[in-house]
């Protein structure tokens, strides 16, 4: 039986297409999502006012996608493992499309709020069916790199959701935009159906990609007792709390209105930054995916990204820093450091049965998910109390955001303290 390089060029050619058409249009819902998840930054002032919401409310509506996201992180994991990752990515498809174009249609706030929502549970399954997907397709060898790709080629869907939103915005109103993606997500999702195949075998190349020989599939309640019992899992999943967590609540939400309230930026000058932190952001998920596979380990870069975190939140609550290099830095630093997801998922990845893989892999995601859900909306309960500015101001100002930075700050310190007891896995086997 042929395998690896000794099969002939014809049949690796082929198979190296179907790999690229399935990852291409996952990737392609992947990047959808993030923008979904970071468009709130930058629509947060038209959709505020097309609807007449306070700082909490608008805080509530974006975490919405958060909250239905988090909650459904362990059974989509548990799905994927059962049904494979076309099927629950399609219709995940289909439910984000259905939730962007009823955001944009949305004749007011309560309907709108129910946008979010479908979109969270939408693209709930897309990232963990990819990161199988990628598992299935992709030498192990390659997997923090894969990895590393795969978040940054999401990731320029929160780039977009910035700085080109924002642009878009002078031109197109905010229920246009969101028309388009809507339209995007289903035409996408028809071609994942399409194209989209589970493993290679399935697509017809069983002998292409050696592995060893898969166990018998583990039962559901067993899958998650498994990922819930470890304790890697555990020490990962509240270290990225307080690095992707805390960064998708900024970056998604207040990273604009912080620079707009707090020094008069305009839209379009304010979201640059945020752009900037996740171009560094985007980028680091290649550079430490394969920074990590070059050294052959994964919890130095673990803690670097949290300790980075943990600076960069005590820059934005206590320095007198102003929008110019000092805010770049800050706002790099944060990006930074949610590029931890890349050694974090690989160091889960290789501590868990392959059986059990997406349902470790949500349970951690569910972290970062479930931080950023509750930080939006207290961080708009904080800005909304003015601790420090007086009752009469119009808008938040400086001392009340770094007051509600407190909170990041805060969860980063826990997050770097648990990163500490993070041990290393490349190249081990599971430990079970």
């Amino acid at each position: 039986m042929r395998t690896g390089e000794s099969a002939p060029a014809e049949l690796r050619r082929g198979f190296r297409r179907a790999r690229a058409g399935s990852t291409a249009l996952l990737l392609a819902l992947f990047a959808i999502g993030f923008f979904q998840r970071f468009a709130p930054a930058t629509f947060a002032e038209p959709i505020g006012a097309a609807f007449g919401v306070s700082a909490a409310q608008l805080g509530l509506f974006a975490a919405g996608n958060f909250w239905v996201y988090t909650v459904m992180q362990v059974p989509v994991g548990l799905l994927i493992d059962r049904y494979g990752t076309r099927m629950v990515v399609a219709v995940g498809g289909a439910v984000t499309s259905a939730g962007t174009l009823l955001l944009a249609a949305a004749p007011g706030f309560g309907v709108a709020a129910a946008g979010p929502l479908l979109v969270g549970l939408g693209t709930s399954g897309i990232f963990v069916g990819l990161l199988k997907s990628n598992a299935t397709w992709f030498p192990e060898r390659h997997y923090g790199v894969v990895t590393g790709v795969t978040m940054f080629v999401g990731n320029l869907g929160s780039i977009f959701a910035e700085g080109p939103s924002a642009l878009l915005l002078t031109a197109f109103t905010w229920r246009s935009i969101f028309l388009v993606v809507g339209l995007l997500a289903a035409a996408t999702t028809v071609l994942v159906l399409v194209v989209v195949r589970d493993s290679p075998e399935e697509a017809g190349y069983p002998d292409v990609l050696p592995r060893p020989a898969a166990p018998a599939p583990a039962g559901g309640s067993r899958r998650l007792r498994s990922a819930l019992a470890s304790r890697q899992v555990w020490l990962v999943f509240f270290a990225v709390i307080g690095t992707n967590g805390t960064f998708y609540a900024f970056s998604g939400l207040w990273g604009v209105p912080l620079l707009r309230d707090g020094f008069g930026l305009s839209n379009a000058a304010a979201s640059a930054y945020t752009t900037i932190g996740l171009v560094v952001y985007g980028c680091g998920n290649v550079l430490l995916g394969v920074l990590s596979d070059r050294l052959g380990r994964r919890r130095p870069v673990i803690l670097v990204c949290s300790a980075s975190a943990v600076l960069g939140w005590a820059g934005f609550a206590f320095l007198p820093w102003s929008p110019g290099w000092s805010a770049v830095v800050l706002y790099a630093l944060v990006g930074l450091a949610g590029a931890q997801v890349v050694p974090a998922f690989a160091a889960v990845k290789e501590s868990t049965a392959p059986s059990a893989a997406a349902t470790a892999l949500g349970v951690v995601n569910v972290g970062a998910f479930l931080a950023s859900g509750v930080i939006q909306p207290v961080f708009g309960w904080i800005l909304d109390a003015r601790p420090g500015s007086p009752e009469a101001s119009s808008h938040p100002v400086l001392a009340d955001y770094r007051w509600a930075l407190i909170v990041p700050l805060v969860l980063s310190a826990a997050g770097l303290c648990c990163a500490l007891g993070v041990r290393e896995t490349f190249r081990r086997g599971p430990d079970h």
